[in-house]
């Protein structure tokens, strides 16, 4: 159930796209900076990786984590789709960059959307 905030966060923790550097952490640490009481903002709901982290490179791509990054992807996207609403500003605390994929998906199947990348 959905309280009446405006601000909806998602935790997105991957590291899929670049390595165990501590940005997995990013949203427990935000959310105990007080970040959900400063915004009156609710927490839906945590994306974790379907598959573990490899630091190996894909030998054709050069990728890491190729396959795990889009199924990742899909599934944030599918989680986003669930809960956006116009009236809606949804916060995705990641993880690393690859997060962005998934977000950018989502709000692309869902119509014309902004999106602020910090």
């Amino acid at each position: 159930m959905l309280s009446n905030s405006r601000f909806l966060v998602i935790d997105a923790p991957s590291i899929l796209g670049l390595k165990p550097t501590g940005v997995e952490d990013l949203p427990e640490a935000f959310k105990a900076a007080g970040l959900l009481e400063a915004l009156d903002a609710q927490c839906v709901g945590r994306i974790e990786p379907l598959e573990p982290y490899s630091p190996v490179r894909d030998k054709f791509t050069r990728l890491l984590n190729g396959n795990a990054i889009k199924a990742f992807s899909l599934q944030l996207a599918k989680s986003m789709a669930e809960i956006v609403r116009r009236d809606n500003f949804i916060i995705v605390l990641g993880g690393d960059c690859s997060i962005i994929i998934g977000t950018i998906l989502a709000l692309r199947r869902l119509g014309r959307y902004g999106l602020f990348f910090i």
